[in-house]
């Protein structure tokens, strides 16, 4: 069995992973065209932020050479696949044949610029998986004390977290229409806002950006009302799928921009699987097209598509109910599901209530908590939750999951054994879900 694996991330470095535990035999080759490994994505603000002092120290598990190397398994680093024959089943990389039996796409993707006029390049960044932009960036953010980020999601908030940890006075967030509109509705958005600007970052929103330039060693952002001075722009501006070498070979790319694959993870090619964030997703509330490019994603594909092209398709992938966490200024937001004015656009009638707690376990040092939850009046489902506080909320967030994904009734949601201890932090989440089935009657 012979195994080529386009990518070395999450996805390709599980897939090779998962091939090589049930196929001792089995050679598995893996090209990257980057020169180095790196670290986790999701772990790269601690280091701009100045928590973890190199990069070195980010580096684990399949993000180093040994785990290639003591699992018998071919890194090409440096090595950049141009072509697949399909027909002969081979690949081409720096010019070179590799044979395939089965080939699984873990290709990523790569950040959005918007073309504003006057924008050239210089001092302006974004962030890939690559870690060389990462180091690239960190540098500029250790010589610098101001910027301007452009952009609402969490990538473009994380890094706002970490430039005020490292001491950025002036700090500028531009966002076009809402914070986090893709994970939170206006109302949690709001507690969100509220946190940035207690803690000293400037929010323009609406933020109508006429053009970007540099003079003398600074840059400028335009708007229709004002100029802002800075010494870079960042943008988080989202992200989008590799599909290039899918496209020129043939494969099919659905509707949302990434390649189109079956429950096995199968592009329109059988032989070769497509996973991570250039694959199409869907969600399992109404098995809607989407993408979805978080870590855990791929790390759950790369396991059941290293498996299936060895065992023969043994594994269906389900879809995904969009867990999301992310850290914020000390305050830790998830959602799960879709937002209300996502579930309203594809035709679901919603109904949904807003809690907060802001005394409830504070005479035992409990911090305060904001809930919307969304549900389905005709299924009596839940569709969509969102959370916002200072304590952790992971647990919360991933029981709600399983709630969505299994279709749960509220009135058995409510009803689920909860472990309490007044020493720990206990489950809040029984008072807004009493809440929801008091709104829909």
């Amino acid at each position: 069995m012979k195994v080529c694996i386009i990518g070395a991330g999450d996805a390709g470095a599980i897939a090779a992973l998962q091939i090589r535990r049930l196929n001792s035999e089995a050679q598995i080759d893996v090209f990257n065209k980057r020169t180095e490994l790196g670290c986790n994505p999701c772990e790269i603000p601690l280091v701009l932020s100045g928590i973890v002092s190199k990069w070195e120290d980010l580096y684990r598990g399949y993000r180093i050479t040994p785990f290639y190397e003591k699992r018998n398994i071919t890194l090409h680093l440096n090595t950049e696949v141009t072509d697949i024959l399909r027909d002969k089943k081979e690949i081409i990389a720096n010019g070179e044949k590799c044979a395939y039996d089965k080939a699984i796409l873990a290709l990523g993707t790569t950040p959005i610029i918007p073309a504003f006029p006057g924008s050239d390049g210089k001092n302006e960044f974004a962030l890939s998986t690559d870690i060389m932009d990462s180091r690239t960036f960190r540098d500029a953010i250790v010589k610098h004390s101001s910027a301007a980020i452009i952009g609402g999601g969490f990538i473009a908030l994380e890094i706002a977290d970490a430039l005020k940890a490292r001491g950025y006075g002036k700090l500028y967030l531009l966002v076009r229409r809402n914070i986090m509109r893709a994970h939170l509705d206006e109302e949690i958005a709001e507690r969100l806002r509220q946190v940035l600007l207690e803690s000293g970052i400037e929010l323009i929103m609406p933020a109508k950006i006429e053009r970007i330039s540099s003079k003398n060693g600074k840059k400028y952002v335009i708007l229709s009302d004002r100029e802002l001075e800075i010494d870079f722009v960042f943008f988080g501006t989202g992200a989008e799928p590799n599909v290039k070498l899918a496209q020129k070979v043939g494969l099919e790319v659905g509707e949302t921009g990434a390649i189109v694959v079956n429950p096995y993870l199968q592009t329109s090619d059988p032989d070769i699987y497509a996973i991570g964030d250039c694959m199409e997703n869907w969600d399992m509330i109404i098995s809607s097209k989407r993408r979805h490019q978080l870590a855990t994603n791929a790390i759950r594909t790369g396991y059941i598509a290293g498996r299936n092209a060895i065992l023969g398709n043994k594994i269906s992938y389900g879809g995904t109910v969009m867990p999301f966490i992310t850290k914020i200024f000390d305050y830790q937001v998830g959602a799960v599901g879709f937002t209300e004015k996502e579930a309203r656009d594809k035709g679901i009638e919603t109904i949904s209530t807003t809690v907060n707690t802001p005394y409830l376990r504070e005479p035992r040092g409990g911090k305060p908590a904001w809930y919307k939850l969304i549900a389905e009046p005709k299924t009596q489902t839940l569709v969509g939750a969102q959370l916002i506080s200072q304590e952790i909320v992971s647990g919360t967030i991933d029981k709600l999951a399983v709630a969505v994904a299994n279709k749960m009734p509220l009135i058995k949601l409510v009803q689920i054994d909860s472990c309490y201890s007044p020493h720990v932090q206990e489950d809040q989440i029984a008072v807004p879900i009493q809440r929801l089935i008091d709104e829909l009657g």
